[in-house]
């Protein structure tokens, strides 16, 4: 089960302009512990993998460290989910509606359940996978 939605993401910058990305949220049941983040930037696009379970946690509290911080916010009365993504010397806060990203989050856990994920693990492929990389 693969599941995209499509999200127009507001860059949030100093001065309060509306920067918008087309892009997406991607979640694939082979890889279940994951969400990945697909950005265009003219005809580039970056990538950005973590874990769905704190982007569940960052629709109700500030949660994350590191490389990823997600936490909910609110933007011309409406509920919003802020993603502050950080790479060495750059960082980029991300912004998109609240009920949009619980909607993709709600499917993710019909199609694989919170707790479940080891089962949908295609464990003899993950070893292929290692054994090829030492190769």
């Amino acid at each position: 089960m693969v599941s995209s939605e499509p999200v127009l993401w507001r860059l949030v910058v100093p001065d309060e302009r509306a920067v918008l990305f087309p892009g997406d949220l991607c979640y694939k049941s082979t890889d279940p512990y994951a969400v990945r983040i697909s950005l265009r930037v003219d005809d580039d696009t970056m990538d950005w993998v973590f874990a769905r379970t704190l982007l569940i946690g960052g629709l109700l509290e500030p949660v994350g460290a590191g490389d990823v911080e997600i936490s909910p916010s609110r933007r011309d009365g409406v509920n919003t989910v802020q993603i502050t993504l950080k790479a060495r010397h750059a960082y980029a806060v991300l912004e998109a509606p609240a009920r949009m990203i619980a909607a993709f989050l709600k499917r993710t856990c019909q199609a694989v359940p919170l707790g479940t994920e080891h089962r949908h693990l295609d464990l003899d492929h993950l070893t292929r996978q290692l054994v090829q990389d030492i190769d």
